[in-house]
């Protein structure tokens, strides 16, 4: 008898990593799943934006239950190790099994969220399944903004269930979320010329674990745009140096694993230099035992590019990256143990003549969401950088009472014979927007396990999938 199980739901998995998905590149997944839905008789409509829809029909006897929207994101956060030359615009993603396991060589997952696109296949392809009418949807652009959800429009589906599979950990049912603002700040460069007889040297943070700046940013992991302001100032406390560039970080939603300088160095001090960094790193690494990785060096000369930030504007640079906020900035009342408001340092850039710096704003409250980007735009005005705030994303308001929450427990308890954990998670999920674009809509976010999401150490935990998957499946056949 054909079921839902870990092994197709695998299958299709496999079948999606083949396809190139970063954010704003989902093009490639969405005709293969165009082909794929055309293949099974299934109809399928796209948006402007480019969002995907299948629809699946009950099967007989089930046509007047309710219809059920599976709803899983296209792009994946696109991150490799630093030695990695893998081409994310066309290499398929190289996955083995590592133990109970499931990862990718050098490079992150994608099971955010492509294990929820390919157990949304596996589900329509399962002849043996009884359930109601289904609607696939797929959104893009999620990683980079939520932006494919923000621009549904009402009536582009029909059903008024929704299980987002994309929360990250088997047995837990999400139904609440932060929501999210990024602020980007930007310092004009005015520069000097190069010192006679200085060396260019580099100066590297790196070997951190990273991570999803929403769902590990309680964990205190070492930020590599932290940590890079904080050697640059204890080299600024006995050293004369001179900033050259600066960059920091890969996306506002990553906790930033590397960060580099280039620094001017006069040339005899150098060497000296390079064995306090080694002793610095040291001392840092002590400071963060789950950081095994971490090292701070500064490279061998190397060639001058001909001119250096002035020096009374660099001071200012590193006076504004040590008072930015990052980290957890309050943990909830209500839900103890849950991070209600957050700041990710997220990327430091420098160039065309100015330094761009974003950080990534996260709160359940939209006051606190309010709070944080307040201070934020405060500290820009000290500093004398311009800025800019987007406008975010809602979050999503719990509803521990509702019917949908009550089934999913049930089901969970008659097949596990245990109770499943209900949660509130600080990481942004488009409920929130697609909540608020249909008011009534009944929601939950469900997932088999996924860790360290957003990094080359993402992994799917293999069986938490075994058990996922005849949940979900029983979950749909409840409805009659």
């Amino acid at each position: 008898m054909t079921t839902t199980n870990r092994e197709t739901a695998l299958a299709n998995f496999a079948r999606i990593s083949r396809i190139p998905r970063c954010s704003g590149q989902e093009g490639p997944i969405r005709d293969f799943l165009i082909a794929w839905a055309r293949e099974l008789g299934l109809p399928s409509k796209t948006d402007q934006a480019g969002n995907l829809l299948v629809t699946v029909p009950a099967t007989p006897g089930r046509e007047t239950a309710p219809t059920l929207v599976l709803q899983s994101h296209l792009d994946m956060v696109c991150e490799k190790t630093p030695e990695s030359t893998h081409d994310f615009s066309r290499d398929p993603l190289r996955l083995f099994t590592d133990g109970d396991w499931l990862r990718a060589a050098d490079t992150t997952l994608g099971a955010d969220n492509g294990i929820g696109i390919a157990l949304a296949m596996t589900l329509a392809e399962d002849r043996e399944l009884a359930h109601p009418q289904l609607e696939l949807l797929f959104t893009v652009d999620e990683e980079t903004g939520l932006s494919g959800a923000a621009a549904l429009v009402p009536g582009f589906f029909s059903g008024r269930v929704l299980l987002n599979l994309d929360s990250e950990d088997e047995g837990v049912f999400t139904i609440g979320c932060a929501g999210g603002r990024d602020s980007e700040l930007q310092l004009d460069l005015e520069y000097a010329a190069w010192p006679e007889g200085w060396c260019c040297h580099t100066l590297t943070v790196a070997g951190l674990r990273g991570g999803h700046s929403g769902v590990d940013i309680h964990e205190g992991r070492g930020n590599a745009n932290v940590l890079l302001a904080r050697t640059l100032a204890e080299l600024a406390r006995s050293s004369t140096f001179n900033l050259v560039d600066l960059h920091g970080g890969s996306a506002h939603n990553a906790i930033p694993r590397e960060a580099s300088a280039h620094l001017a160095i006069p040339a005899a001090a150098g060497p000296q230099l390079a064995e306090e960094m080694a002793a610095w790193s040291a001392t840092v690494r002590r400071s963060y035992p789950h950081e095994p990785n971490l090292h701070i060096s500064l490279g061998d000369p190397e060639g001058g590019t001909g001119r250096i930030i002035k020096p009374q504007l660099a001071g200012k640079i590193l006076d504004l990256l040590l008072a930015a906020p990052d980290g957890v900035m309050m943990m909830s009342k209500e839900a103890p143990g849950v991070v209600e408001s957050s700041v990710n340092l997220a990327t430091i850039r420098e160039g065309e003549g100015r330094l761009t710096i974003l950080l990534s704003h996260r709160s359940a409250k939209e006051a606190g969401l309010a709070w944080l980007v307040a201070k934020t735009e405060a500290l820009a005005r000290l500093a004398g950088a311009k800025i800019s705030s987007g406008d975010g994303y809602p979050g999503w308001a719990p509803e521990p009472d509702s019917p949908l929450l009550a089934r999913v427990q049930q089901v969970y308890r008659r097949l596990f014979g245990q109770e499943a954990t209900i949660a509130i998670i600080h990481a942004g999920l488009e409920c929130g927007i697609i909540g608020a674009k249909n008011p009534g809509l009944a929601m939950l976010s469900l997932g088999p396990t996924v860790k360290n999401a957003h990094s080359p150490e993402e992994r799917l935990h293999l069986p938490s999938l075994e058990r996922f998957c005849p949940f979900i499946r029983e979950l749909l056949a409840s409805y009659r």
